[in-house]
Parts: C-alpha cells; structure tokens; sequence
C-alpha cells in the first residue's frame, strides 16, 4: 500500500529524530534550535554548489550532489520536526516565488528564505506551535517542489543516506567527541 506524501514525511520525522536519538544526536535536548536550522540551509548551500558545477555526489556516487543535499535538507528538518513534533501538512503550498525562478539556484535561495522564515517564527511565535508548524510546512513543502522541477527521485535519496549515515564513521559518538568531530 502506498502511503502519501504527507504520511511519509510525519513517519519519516518519528524514524529519522528517533534514530538520531538512538546515536547521540540529541544527547543534549536543548541543544540550539538555531544552529540545526543554519546547517539546515548549510546543506540548500551545498545542494547550489553541486548543481553549479554539476557534481555527482561524494557519499552516493551515483546521485547528482545537488539530489542528495536536497535529501540531507529535508531530513535535517524532519529530525528537528520529530523532536519538536511538528506535523507536516502537505496543504501547506511551497512557496509561491518558486513559480518564478528559472534555475536551481535561485530555487535554492528560495529554500533558505523558507527555513530563514521558519527560525523568525520560532523566535517571534515560540507558543505557538501552529504558526511553526504552518512554516516548517512551507519549508518541506518548497523542497519537494523543488525536486520535482528538477526531476530528483528524493525518497530514493533519502532512505539511501539515511541507510549511508547510520553507518558513518564520523556520526559515532566517539568520532564526533573528537576535536574538529561533527558537533552539532
């Protein structure tokens, strides 16, 4: 049975934040929101490089980079959307600039605009787990639009970094303690 796209973003979030709990991720329960939304954008950043010198990506070497760090940027944000039990709501429309842009780029910025938009809302709507919710929607939501325009297979990308992190050297508690280990 096929579940929807929204079904698959909700039990995406539960898998992804409670393995990342499992490993140590979320050791810390307070760690700063903000800094998980910048590597948030980190990864659109990365996603704009690898399309700008069309790169075939370093951990899934048959992907496109660009496909692969789209995938990394939904599942950060479903792993904060597990912690903070956000629900995905696939009404919620990408965002309406994307209609505009003519190249991965400039749909890229749009992408950061959106996790930009959601970290405002945190900080001024903090309460209000509804307006977050709304804008964590806006945020998947722009990303799914994207790699529809640009022809991604992202649930294949995703399950397979998924299954490439859970093996990562470098995602051990151990390797992370280290100095210039993956802090956050």
């Amino acid at each position: 049975m096929k579940v929807s796209t929204e079904q698959y973003i909700n039990e995406l979030a539960v898998r992804v934040y409670e393995q990342n709990k499992r490993v140590g991720w979320w050791d810390n329960p307070d760690r700063c929101i903000f800094q998980t939304l910048q590597l948030v954008n980190t990864e659109i950043a990365e996603a704009t490089e690898g399309d700008r010198k069309s790169l075939m990506d370093d951990k899934l070497p048959h992907r496109v980079m660009a496909e692969v760090e789209i995938a990394d940027t939904v599942i950060r944000l479903v792993d904060l959307a597990g912690r903070y039990k956000w629900h995905y709501e696939a009404a919620i429309p990408a965002s309406l600039h994307l209609a505009k842009m003519d190249n991965a780029g400039a749909r890229h910025l749009v992408a950061t605009i959106t996790v930009c938009d959601l970290a405002k809302e945190i900080i001024l709507n903090r309460d209000n787990h509804c307006s977050i919710a709304v804008m964590y929607s806006m945020a998947v939501s722009t990303l799914l639009k994207i790699a529809d325009i640009e022809g991604y297979d992202l649930t294949g990308a995703i399950e397979e970094k998924l299954e490439f992190n859970a093996n990562r050297s470098d995602h051990k508690r151990s390797n992370r303690a280290k100095k210039n280990g993956k802090a956050y």
